[in-house]
């Protein structure tokens, strides 16, 4: 009788714990669904999204107004604020076309702040004062972190989704986050292998046989085989190498978006490299990327044969090297015959939230005019034709396909070039827009800088990277650790009490309680 009398007890603490459990998941549920506040930021102005059925029929001034709810030109004329993060070259494109939008709404004004950096710390810090310009162009992982800050507008909110069909999928999906679109892209871009004919005699498939080049390029020509300054990157070119290697910046545990850097690819990335500029002398670990740096400096001046950049500095080695210059994706890594994926990312336009830019509903509506316009088909085909950028919207991107399929390009060098990075689209990797990358560039470049300078080993610099990577993720409320027992919040907690008292378990209820 004892046994069956512990048997029934030991039974009943079992169903009373089981209810338990099912009471708190219960309770979690009711929690997030009825009682947890939305984590975005409201907008100040309320949302003017007009009903459009059909095609979009956006040709005219007139059609663009409507399309953000204006039926007629406003009686006072509006200036919005702009920063613009274009090349020289692509302002040269921006700039004609800003003079046609200003024509045909005269009554925007456009106050143009050139030369603004990509990265989302300018932004913030303007922010912070409440002097943020109300239109910014950026990447899409700055606007992403800026949009789940809450200090950019939900375009989904604010215009039909017949407009976000007008874009690529690869690029429009960029500055997408669940539902919710952030901005409207002008371009899709990546990096590829640049190189200089007189040296390179065909463009390399493979690690082995680039490094075979730049050797010989070394002993023959006397100029460096490769210039890229990895110790100054911020990991924006360096990710491509890490895939190639076998790794990938995140992961997922518990549910949680984990920074996964210590790897053995992120060691055999860095001491390839390391290898490359220290053993065999055949790279330049130059201070500064891209045309307007180091690295662009002697690609130019033919004074390194290889570099890696993107289709914005396109025009710089065009002028420099003419017919010489060739074009061609990154090489498959011979180690483990992965090839070497670049971010594809989107750059675009964005608005900011009014709270932080002071922008009134007029404005707001002039900045969305905005946006549509530098990103419609004749916009973005000037930017292809004047800058080469690759086009996000639809029809300009047939249209530049068109004439690159018939080798109308001129001078006609440049379509073979064309093809190059246009073949480099097939390897690439998805740029993250989530808020965690925003905290990679520095984490990155710390440890990097430190590497590359002699002062810690590979092992280290990778240690180092993901240690500093999740301490600012953790810092920022973006990542708690799996070992750590969060406290319960006291919305919860009620939300647990209402239910048990339900279930009439004021034992269990007591003990919840005292949690």
């Amino acid at each position: 009788m004892k046994d069956g009398k512990n048997s029934k007890l030991a039974l009943s603490k079992i169903t009373a714990a089981v209810i338990v459990v099912i009471i708190i998941i219960a309770a979690v549920a009711v929690f997030y669904l009825l009682i947890k506040p939305p984590s975005s930021v409201t907008p100040t102005t309320t949302p003017t999204k007009p009903s459009v059925s059909g095609p979009l029929n956006i040709t005219n001034a007139t059609d663009l107004m409507k399309l953000v709810g204006l039926n007629s030109t406003p009686s006072s004329p509006v200036t919005i604020t702009v920063w613009d993060s274009y090349s020289t070259s692509e302002d040269q494109a921006f700039n004609q076309t800003l003079a046609q939008f200003e024509k045909e709404f005269p009554w925007i004004h456009v106050d143009v702040t050139y030369g603004v950096g990509v990265g989302c710390s300018q932004f913030e810090e303007a922010a912070k004062g409440h002097d943020a310009p109300i239109v910014y162009r950026d990447t899409s992982n700055s606007g992403g972190a800026l949009f789940c800050a809450g200090l950019l507008l939900n375009l989904s909110e604010y215009l039909p989704p017949q407009v976000f069909s007008l874009y690529l999928n690869c690029s429009i999906s960029d500055w997408s986050i669940g539902k919710a679109v952030y901005g409207l892209p002008d371009d899709i871009n990546y990096i590829v292998m640049f190189y200089n004919k007189q040296y390179v005699p065909y463009a390399p498939n493979t690690t082995c046989e680039m490094v075979k080049i730049a050797e010989e390029v070394n002993t023959t020509d006397h100029v460096w085989g490769i210039a890229y300054g990895a110790s100054d990157e911020y990991g924006y070119r360096f990710a491509a190498w890490f895939a190639g290697f076998g790794g990938q910046i995140f992961t997922t545990q518990n549910g949680q978006v984990v920074p996964a850097l210590n790897s053995t690819a992120m060691v055999d990335a860095l001491n390839f490299w390391y290898n490359l500029t220290y053993d065999l002398h055949i790279n330049y670990l130059a201070p500064s990327t891209g045309a307007g740096g180091a690295e662009g400096e002697l690609f130019e001046a033919g004074k390194a044969a290889i570099i890696f950049d993107g289709p914005w500095d396109l025009n710089a080695y065009l002028q420099a090297l003419g017919s010489n210059l060739g074009a061609a994706p990154l090489p498959v890594v011979s180690q483990t015959g992965i090839r070497a994926e670049p971010f594809l990312g989107a750059t675009g336009w964005m608005i900011s939230n009014p709270s932080v830019s002071g922008a009134t509903p007029l404005q707001i509506k002039a900045a969305l005019i905005f946006i549509l316009f530098v990103t419609n088909c004749q916009s973005d085909y000037r930017l292809w034709c004047v800058a080469h950028d690759i086009p996000a919207n639809k029809i300009a991107y047939n249209e530049a396909m068109a004439e690159l399929k018939a080798g109308k390009l001129t001078p006609s060098y440049l379509n073979q070039i064309m093809e190059g990075i246009l073949e480099q689209a097939q390897y690439t990797q998805k740029f993250p827009n989530i808020p965690q990358m925003a905290y990679y560039w520095n984490s990155f470049h710390t440890a990097a800088s430190e590497f590359f300078a002699q002062q810690i080993n590979a092992q280290t610099a990778a240690q180092t990277m993901e240690s500093n990577f999740i301490n600012c993720l953790k810092k920022n409320g973006l990542l708690s650790s799996s070992f750590e027992i969060l406290p319960l919040p006291p919305a919860l907690i009620d939300a647990i009490l209402l239910l048990l008292s339900v279930f009439m378990i004021p034992e269990i209820k007591y003990k919840v309680k005292a949690l």
